[in-house]
């Protein structure tokens, strides 16, 4: 993801205490990885808060997308929920070739000074009900706090003394996407940064597989032949074990659906055979050992 997105763990910032009216005009940016229309874009929200939340989303990039979106929301505990609606699509401009993904957020309310944030993630699934790339949030009633925020964090008056984690550990559930957890291998490597290489090792009969890393997507509907695709992956330091699954999203010509998985760590290799249909996904685990 672009370097931006640290900043949320780089800023101090404190929460309040629900009472506070969300309603109004929200600039901010959509944060994400690779393989979405872009990994940062345009991101606004006109909210109405009274005893439920409601309004649009607004998603653009200049002279390539507009994307108008209502949706309805709550409050639970010091969340703020919000659900894009299908049925509210009011704009659609996009590039051919794209979908739109309906979201759903995770918000937090923030205060400093005078500047207000709401701050959070964002998942989501086409209208074709592929799984969108998971994303950050971050908005603010002004475009200069946004700025600064972004761009300038010393400039923020800080509230408290440490930060608040922002980011959310990913939940491991034996259940993904439907279909249960097969462990292929818990494997131990040496180094973080690590390389990913999957082709087919048996007849090339159109396995798409869609990859996960630590349940966000890194390679959507990929189309599996003898050509290696490559991807690279960095191993989340909080976590003991990282977890890689690949899901399949057809069954190919010849059921199941196989490919060759090799983990480049360093100087060593290593190798698996994965099998996956539509009730089970193969997941491996990775242990950094140095």
């Amino acid at each position: 993801m672009k370097a931006s997105l640290f900043l949320f763990s780089s800023l101090l910032l404190h929460s309040v205490c629900w009472g506070q009216n969300i309603s109004g005009k929200w600039y901010g940016k959509i944060i994400q990885g690779p393989g979405e229309l872009c990994q940062i874009c345009n991101f606004e929200l006109e909210l109405s808060h009274r005893k439920k939340i409601s309004g649009e989303s607004y998603t653009f990039i200049k002279d390539t997308s507009d994307i108008r979106i209502g949706l309805f929301g709550f409050l639970l505990g010091d969340s703020i929920k919000l659900e894009e609606s299908e049925n509210y699509i009011y704009r659609s401009k996009r590039p051919p070739g794209w979908d739109i993904c309906i979201k759903s957020f995770t918000l937090k309310y923030h205060k400093v000074g005078q500047d207000e944030f709401l701050l959070g993630r964002g998942t989501g699934v086409t209208l074709d009900d592929s799984v969108c790339i998971p994303a950050q949030i971050v908005l603010s009633k002004t475009k200069t706090a946004l700025n600064a925020y972004l761009h300038d964090p010393s400039a923020v008056q800080l509230a408290i003394n440490s930060p608040p984690n922002l980011s959310v550990l990913p939940n491991f559930t034996p259940v993904f996407l439907n279909t249960s957890l097969k462990t292929v291998k818990e494997i131990e490597v040496r180094n973080r940064s690590l390389e990913l290489r999957i082709n087919d090792y048996m007849n090339v009969d159109n396995d798409t597989v869609s990859i996960y890393f630590n349940r966000d997507i890194v390679a959507n509907k990929q189309r599996i032949s003898k050509k290696q695709v490559r991807l690279n992956i960095n191993l989340d330091s909080r976590l003991e074990l990282n977890e890689i699954i690949l899901f399949a999203e057809n069954l190919g010509r010849i059921p199941p659906n196989t490919s060759q998985l090799l983990i480049v760590d360093g100087a060593n290799t290593h190798r698996l055979m994965i099998e996956s249909d539509k009730q089970k996904s193969a997941a491996i685990y990775l242990k950094y050992k140095p």
